[in-house]
């Protein structure tokens, strides 16, 4: 963690993170709960995919005032991929063995129908596989730069860094347990949301480590391939 310079202010650091935190998880109630499958719960679908882009840039160019470029490292960024690659293997792994051997595929196999509508609200059972593409490459970069580089890298400065995971990793698992809870009964919502909580504080931790995103970016990929290929499947079983 770099020292902070003089003009650090506390306050404001605070007044970017709160929002971060909280828009998606309320955000997600209206295009997942409220309005699903809507053009108005699309709308919001599609602005807080641009809020996870813009608000970073604007907290830390206009907000924070902290703007600077961070030296490139080949050797780092290699380094936090091996890590990476394997947690994202071990994650997917676990999954299927859930699915195929535990209660969770049995809770699947009775939500196939409640899964398979909501996919379909989304708009993009056509095109499932570039769907699936853009969630699993472009999305979790997007993810990665919001949550780990943005969220974790603020909070960082502003409490201890073992207390950072866990606030990072709680903001990042609210919104995904909105998802969920539209898929699973609440209890299953919940305990999924929590894995993916473990998942986020992993890859917040190998940002830490190596001070870079690429090894959090190809696990979360994985990751999401995992699912994606499980919503085929589901999709696939209607």
């Amino acid at each position: 963690m770099t020292a902070e310079t003089p003009t650090f202010n506390r306050a404001r650091h605070w007044l970017v993170l709160v929002p971060a935190m909280t828009i998606p998880f309320v955000a997600a109630f209206f295009y997942f709960v409220l309005f699903p499958g809507t053009a108005f719960g699309n709308s919001f679908y599609t602005g807080v995919k641009f809020f996870l882009l813009i608000w970073p840039m604007v907290s830390i160019l206009f907000i924070l005032r902290r703007a600077r470029v961070e030296r490139f490292s080949v050797v780092r960024h290699r380094a936090s991929l091996w890590p990476g690659i394997a947690f994202g293997v071990f994650v997917v792994g676990l999954m299927m063995f859930l699915i195929k051997i535990t209660p969770l595929g049995t809770v699947v196999d009775d939500n196939g129908a409640r899964m398979a509508e909501r996919i379909e609200g989304l708009g993009v059972v056509e095109h499932y596989l570039w769907f699936s593409i853009f969630i699993s490459f472009i999305h979790a970069a997007l993810e990665e730069y919001y949550w780990r580089w943005f969220v974790f890298g603020r909070l960082r400065v502003v409490v201890p860094v073992n207390v950072a995971h866990v606030i990072a990793a709680v903001g990042f698992a609210s919104h995904h347990i909105v998802i969920l809870s539209q898929f699973f009964p609440i209890g299953w919502a919940i305990f999924l949301g929590a894995c993916v909580g473990i998942g986020g504080a992993f890859w917040s931790w190998t940002y830490q480590k190596y001070g870079s995103l690429w090894g959090a970016w190809v696990s979360h990929m994985l990751v999401d391939l995992g699912i994606m290929w499980v919503g085929w499947e589901v999709l696939q079983a209607q």
